[in-house]
């Protein structure tokens, strides 16, 4: 803290750095490290960094008495500096010291736009890493501001071990609120220069990115060629190590400053373990609440939470069929009545699990394979849907650490359900119901389409109709924004086509036709049903739907299709 050091000690200093500048104009000088953090000793050596106006590569480290005290001057030139804190240049050695707290000895205007351009460089990188790394849940995101800090913070450490005491130190509990504080205001200024330029927006005084932001950030993502500027790069590096010792002896003090101060106060532990997730500054909507997306919550968890806050009686827990999931049917009962939530666990596709489905849709269709990715989807689309008065079934809670979803169950009958005992009913009431049904089936997707959004794994077993009319889709963890609405609509009807291929062609012929009535009249283009007939598609599913059936299938869509209208557009193949 500058109050550690006397007007005449800091006089001093700065006659020190001029003096070091020479034969170059000092651009700019700023105190950092222990002093600067508030938690330096008697034994704490004065860090200064001094910005100097030459106009060539400049990095050197200089070490002086004080009295009974040191300096250590680390000098960079101006140009490179800069470059270092708009991307990061020389990997942050020099910009990293306007991330931390630090006190302006000369120029402090220069400083505090250096600090801003920095910071505004790492929260457009971690938005861009939030994009690309959760491009469906990415739009949900509700983010506190200090997420960017300590995402910053976290980074770096994992990056740079050394560094990580640094951080500890500046916030041990005496400190916290004060360093934080002065780190966040060069942040805050970052953020109100991307909300004015639409970039991101504040929400319930949480911030949100821009829908176009998060396109524009999706459409320019581009490999970089690691090879360029090489021979500049390592030109630097010669003079990146030249400075590396002064640098190394800095973090030595940091370590050895928290060292002492965590045996006083018996805070030792895993040093990195004791930095803050950052992602406990993201927040994601549910039906049910906000919740950190930091949230690590298993099965047993949610059993244990909703024991004591309900009181519930008993519990049972079932698997449910699926292989590549995990998924559980948990059964909760008080006061004789019975409550259901399925419990989803996405587990990483690998080996023979993955391999049938790529063998299978091999050039014609990609899963999403991760299961983060997948519950990204999930949840993402669910709450897409949601908003737009689909049927989806409401999430309770969501776990991203633990890739659960728990979401309530639907109770109803499957539309592969329906079909099947559609081939068996000798009741024409029965039969007309059963119809009716699939083309309100076929109604919904169009609606779904009409968003943009492609289901992706629209097969009849996840599509549920419930006692009351109401038609429910449910596993939407290949569902995306945009896709392939063809696919959709090939997959439905081609495992429809499986389960009546022992059925007179009839049945299929019926089926097919109300299910297109269906998704015609609710506005589904034309060019998807026409393109879902294609022979990428049916050669996927020739694997185990009759060629007969398909046949049918195809011819009846030929006939739907002859009896409607449509523009140019639609004749695309």
């Amino acid at each position: 803290m500058l109050a550690q050091l006397n007007g005449e000690v800091l006089k001093k200093v700065v006659g020190f750095a001029l003096e070091a500048a020479s034969p170059n104009n000092a651009v700019a000088a700023m105190l950092h490290g222990p002093y600067a953090g508030g938690y330096a000793d008697e034994k704490t050596a004065i860090s200064v960094l001094l910005i100097t106006d030459s106009d060539k590569i400049s990095l050197k480290y200089q070490f002086k008495r004080l009295n009974s005290g040191r300096v250590r001057l680390l000098i960079v030139d101006r140009g490179a500096f800069e470059r270092d804190a708009r991307s990061e240049w020389l990997g942050g050695i020099f910009a990293d010291n306007l991330l931390t707290p630090y006190e302006p000895l000369v120029n402090k205007e220069y400083l505090w736009s250096q600090e801003v351009r920095f910071k505004k460089s790492i929260v457009e990188k971690a938005l861009t890493n939030l994009v690309l790394g959760f491009p469906e849940m990415s739009r949900n995101f509700m983010i506190k501001p200090e997420y960017f800090m300590f995402e910053a913070i976290t980074r770096r450490a994992a990056l740079f071990p050394p560094i990580i005491y640094r951080f500890l130190n500046i916030t041990r509990d005496n400190l916290r609120e004060r360093n934080h504080s002065m780190m966040m205001r060069g942040f805050k200024a970052a953020i109100n220069e991307l909300i004015n330029e639409n970039k991101i927006y504040v929400f319930e005084d949480l911030l949100k990115i821009n829908e176009e932001n998060i396109s524009t950030l999706q459409e320019k993502r581009k490999h970089r060629l690691i090879n360029l500027f090489k021979s500049a790069r390592s030109c630097i590096t010669r003079y990146v190590l030249s400075v590396f010792p002064g640098i190394m002896d800095s973090f030595l003090e940091d370590y050895r400053i928290y060292r002492m101060y965590s045996a006083e106060n018996g805070e030792l532990g895993e040093p990195f373990r004791m930095l803050r997730d950052p992602k406990k500054y993201i927040l994601i909507p549910t039906p049910s609440g906000v919740i950190s997306f930091s949230d690590r919550v298993t099965i047993e968890d949610f059993i244990s939470r909703n024991l004591s806050e309900r009181r519930i009686l008993e519990h049972r827990i079932r698997r449910l069929s699926g292989v590549l999931n995990a998924v559980y049917l948990l059964r909760f009962a008080q006061n004789g009545s019975e409550e259901k939530i399925i419990a989803k666990v996405f587990k990483d596709w690998y080996g023979w699990k993955w391999f049938p489905i790529a063998l299978w849709s091999l050039g014609t269709r990609g899963f999403a394979v991760l299961g983060k990715t997948r519950l990204e989807k999930e949840y993402a689309l669910n709450m897409l849907l949601s908003s737009h008065g689909i049927n989806v079934p409401k999430i309770i809670h969501i776990s991203p650490e633990e890739k659960i979803i728990f979401q309530e169950y639907i109770d109803g009958i499957s539309a592969s359900k329906i079909i099947k005992n559609l081939c068996g009913e000798r009741d024409k009431d029965e039969k007309d119901k059963m119809l009716a049904a699939i083309r309100r089936i076929g109604h919904e997707i169009a609606r779904i389409h009409k968003l943009n959004v492609s289901l992706g794994d629209c097969k009849p077993e996840n599509v549920i109709l419930t006692n009351d009319g109401r038609v429910f889709f449910v596993d939407l963890e290949q569902a995306e924004r945009g896709g392939d609405k063809s696919w959709d609509i090939a997959e439905f009807l081609c495992y429809s086509g499986h389960y009546a291929s022992f059925s007179p062609i009839e049945v299929t012929e019926t089926i097919t036709r109300e299910f297109l009535y269906g998704y015609l009249e609710a506005g589904g283009e034309v060019r998807n049903v026409r393109r879902s007939m294609s022979p990428r598609y049916l050669k996927v599913f020739s694997f185990f739907t009759p060629p007969h059936t398909l046949l049918v299938i195809v011819n009846t869509c030929r006939k739907i299709l002859k009896t409607k209208t449509y523009n140019a557009a639609d004749n695309i193949s």
